[in-house]
């Protein structure tokens, strides 16, 4: 069985890209990517909503 997980970080002036960017430029990323049994981990900027992105 699998669970999907979305999450949504909001800001203003393009915070929400810049923590972003920052969870992969750290390494964090990559972390969760490695933890057992977590099948994928991905970023999206959704075009209705610029002020925030999906995890």
């Amino acid at each position: 069985m699998s669970i999907t997980v979305n999450i949504y970080y909001r800001g203003t002036d393009g915070s929400a890209r810049r923590f972003a960017e920052e969870m992969t430029a750290s390494g964090t990323v990559d972390a969760i990517r490695a933890e057992p049994g977590n099948l994928r981990c991905e970023h999206f900027l959704p075009l209705a909503m610029l002020c925030a992105i999906l995890q």
